[in-house]
């Protein structure tokens, strides 16, 4: 199915996010920059992933693998990358699981989030970016309210640019999206999760965010801050 039959502004959207990538790939191929995009394989994530495989197959695509995920998603990940002919470079901590104890025999999800983020999501990715490398993320502006003083294009202290080609895309965006070309939701979608993150941090969740850390001021994991 043709992205003619979209409402004007999502096919407007489309146009831009396309163009924007457009942008650097043609800066990554000329400049030798490897150009990455990292995905968490939810629901939200698949627009991205459609647009990204269909038309930058070139693009490497991430998923960092915490190994405390919902079965769903590894489930998930599997069905996305058969159907869309893409293989995902997997992520994981330097840690054992045995290094992740803390000092009452728990794992360190269940006395310190932060760090905990930090060694299976932060580490990982930090330690395979290189410096002057192209970053995609799916980030929109209407999830948290970090994300919604982001900027379609950021560049941190070692001249990692950081791109968000999906910024003033919307929740409703997404789902219009995923219907016009008949993609798949993530199992968990019907099921209330709105954001699906680590099995012990994630609850069924009335918005796109709450579900995650649940009380807790925590609302991100600390790759996009």
């Amino acid at each position: 199915m043709h992205s003619d039959n979209l409402p004007q502004e999502l096919q407007s959207k489309l146009q831009s996010t396309r163009q924007f990538i457009t942008e650097y790939v043609d800066k990554s191929r000329f400049s030798g920059r490897r150009l990455l995009m990292t995905s968490s394989f939810q629901t939200q994530s698949v627009p991205l992933l459609h647009i990204v495989s269909q038309n930058f197959p070139q693009t490497e695509i991430l998923f960092i693998d915490t190994g405390f995920l919902f079965a769903e998603t590894y489930e998930f990940k599997d069905r996305l990358s058969a159907l869309m002919c893409f293989t995902p470079v997997e992520l994981r901590a330097d840690s054992s699981y045995a290094g992740q104890i803390d000092a009452r025999g728990l794992f360190i999800y269940a006395s310190d989030t932060d760090k905990c983020c930090r060694i299976n999501k932060v580490e990982p990715l930090q330690n395979y970016l290189k410096d002057g490398d192209y970053w995609i993320s799916g980030v929109r502006r209407d999830q948290t309210a970090n994300r919604a003083n982001k900027q379609a294009v950021e560049t941190d202290v070692r001249g990692i640019t950081r791109l968000h080609p999906m910024l003033d895309w919307t929740a409703k965006d997404v789902y219009l999206y995923i219907n016009h070309f008949d993609l798949p939701k993530h199992p968990l979608d019907l099921a209330g999760y709105e954001s699906i993150g680590c099995v012990p941090c994630t609850h069924p969740c009335g918005d796109s965010r709450s579900g995650r850390w649940e009380g807790s001021k925590k609302t991100e994991c600390g790759l996009h801050t």
